[in-house]
């Protein structure tokens, strides 16, 4: 009897192991055929990481993505941690060419390398394990912040193929283990052009594979035309290196296009942009295409007299720009908002008057570098309570970038600062006029908290919110 009831303890408890097993092998299957049936042709703009919940990722999988093979995978990195901006930039591309878009959520400036390091680490495992990814094809991209923890992850990290930088070059100035391919990108406004021109020549002395591609525009992501070069270039890298095999007809297409359009500057004397179309083609196309008698057309252009001058010039300009940033950094802590109201005019009279186009855009860049300057000071100064100083530092930064609704918001914050809640709620209609589109953090903003019983306060909320939609 005793025995019985032992054979029967042991077969029940046996058989509870055995539900158990395979309760946790059917959560197993549900999990995989979730992972697996991640919403393709369309950004997700929000996926929990399995081992860490507190970080996410947007994804994009091209509409005919599948686990039959493995894929080539982008892990690009927002200078807000705003994932679903690069992923939603960039899925366009992917879908043509078939790549993975991976955009983090956490990583953001501020963020310690420390702390970017396990993050990227996290997020590479979480996507390696839920996704068919070929690791001789992992890029890395990002703007500002983000473009130096791309590059960062390549120098520190390896495995990177290429990477696509903008904004911002290396966030480290470490030697590589390994080299990786390298395409730049900045706007003519940007005031990290010249940065990005020296780690360019940089680059060629290292015998790196790169280029740079300057768009019309300020410290900002690229539009789409040069987000279509830059995957582009990655194809036709890969082609090069025997990664995929060689697209006969997108490589002829795109080749005689370009030709095309350079032997038209030429044949105009237009001879300064024949030389920069040519040097682009070759950079493009050598490996997978005969570029012999660009590259001899290309040393011609070189020698080219109005290349020499237009080259010479954009140096003089580039020192003219580094003496100016100099003069008006040790300005900030010298003038009077007074003698910066008068040189803001000055410098807009000089762009206005200019007929000289990369005057312009210096001068331009000038004022872009002094509002990256002044809002860095006034972040600094108000974690430091130094209100006073801040305020200043507010001033002279709407003078410099007064279509830019951060000030407006700093306005308010120290309006909050000085009990003067009416002035904040004004500053705050401001600064959604201006764009300001951040409602999550005007929400969260302690400071702000009174205001959200103030009769205007869900008006400029729901004005914040449309600014965001629009985005």
């Amino acid at each position: 009897m005793k025995k019985t009831l032992l054979i029967s303890l042991v077969l029940l408890l046996s058989g509870a192991i055995c539900m158990q097993s395979i309760s946790s092998c059917n959560k197993k299957h549900r999990r995989d055929q979730q992972d697996s049936a991640f919403t393709k042709g369309k950004v997700i703009p929000y996926i929990e990481c399995k081992k860490d919940f507190s970080q996410s990722y947007a994804l994009y999988l091209p509409s005919y993505y599948s686990e039959d093979k493995k894929w080539p995978v982008v892990y690009a990195f927002d200078s807000h941690g705003k994932g679903s901006l690069p992923v939603e930039l960039f899925k366009g591309e992917a879908e043509k060419y078939g790549y993975i878009i991976v955009g983090s959520n956490n990583s953001k400036n501020g963020t310690p390398w420390e702390t970017t390091s396990v993050l990227y680490d996290t997020l590479y495992s979480d996507t390696h394990r839920r996704l068919s990814i070929d690791n001789s094809r992992v890029y890395t991209a990002g703007f500002s912040g983000g473009s130096r923890v791309a590059s960062s992850v390549a120098i520190s990290k390896g495995g990177i193929n290429s990477v696509i930088g903008c904004g911002a070059g290396f966030g480290s100035q470490e030697h590589p283990a390994q080299k990786f391919n390298y395409f730049g990108i900045a706007g003519n406004v940007d005031m990290n052009l010249n940065e990005m021109i020296t780690l360019d020549s940089a680059l060629e002395k290292s015998g790196y594979k790169h280029y740079l591609e300057k768009f019309n525009g300020k410290h900002e992501w690229p539009p789409k035309t040069v987000v279509s070069d830059a995957f582009l270039w990655l194809e036709l890298r890969a082609m090069n290196d025997k990664l995929k095999p060689t697209n006969d007809t997108l490589v002829k297409n795109t080749f005689t296009r370009w030709n095309k359009e350079y032997l038209t500057l030429s044949d105009s004397g237009k001879f300064y942009k024949a030389y920069l179309l040519c040097g682009k083609i070759i950079n493009f196309f050598d490996g997978v295409k005969d570029v012999t008698t660009l590259k001899a057309d290309l040393k011609k252009l070189s020698e080219n007299a109005a290349v020499i001058s237009a080259k010479k010039h954009l140096q003089v300009i580039s020192f003219e720009e580094a003496a100016l940033q100099s003069h008006y950094m040790n300005a900030l802590s010298t003038q009077t908002t007074a003698w910066w109201a008068n040189e803001v005019t000055l410098i807009n009279g000089k762009i206005n008057a200019s007929t000289d186009n990369e005057e312009k855009f210096m001068y331009k860049r000038v004022l872009n570098y002094l509002s990256l300057v002044t809002y860095m000071n006034i972040n600094a100064l108000l974690k430091s309570a130094q209100f006073e100083e801040a305020l200043k530092f507010n001033t002279i930064y709407a003078l410099v970038d007064p279509e830019n609704p951060e000030h407006a918001y700093i306005s308010a914050t120290l309006s909050m600062k000085n009990h003067k809640s009416a002035d904040a709620m004004s500053f705050l209609e401001t600064a959604a006029k201006l764009g300001f589109a951040e409602p999550d953090r005007l929400e969260s903003d302690t400071v702000m908290s009174t205001l959200k019983d103030q009769p205007k306060y869900s008006g400029i909320l729901d004005s914040i919110k449309n600014n965001a939609n629009k985005k």
